[in-house]
């Protein structure tokens, strides 16, 4: 079994503003979702990059220099329960639940070294899907 593709990679932003004009204005990348709080601020960007391809960003305080931006990497796959059913047999742990404000299927689990790895799976439900091809 093979993930569909990678789907996107999960930066951290000092200036989420700025990070979305560069690549909206210069990368010439879209917003397709835009993850709030319950105050409404936006804390966090999901960006069409081209080719069902995205990039994900959150507002992070800024931190020690020389640690990573990265948060995590995501894989789509075309049927998250057998996905899980195998992981869960090879000894990993994981929950399918649905994203919070873009109601995509997903669960996580930690590589052997401890980088975060998210499965997902684009249904109807999914704000992305409308902008699958």
């Amino acid at each position: 079994m093979q993930p569909t593709r990678l789907s996107h990679v999960c930066l951290s932003s000092f200036d989420l503003q700025s990070t979305m004009d560069f690549y909206c204005n210069v990368l010439r990348c879209s917003v397709v979702h835009e993850y709030k709080n319950d105050n409404g601020e936006v804390y966090g960007v999901f960006l069409l990059v081209n080719n069902n391809t995205f990039l994900e960003f959150f507002k992070t305080p800024p931190f020690e220099e020389g640690t990573s931006r990265f948060r995590h990497l995501c894989f789509e796959v075309e049927d998250i329960h057998e996905w899980l059913r195998q992981l869960h047999e090879q000894g990993f742990s994981g929950e399918i639940k649905r994203g919070r404000t873009d109601r995509v299927l997903q669960f996580w689990i930690n590589d052997p070294d401890g980088n975060m790895i998210e499965f997902h799976q684009y249904d109807p439900d999914s704000v992305q899907f409308k902008y699958l091809s």
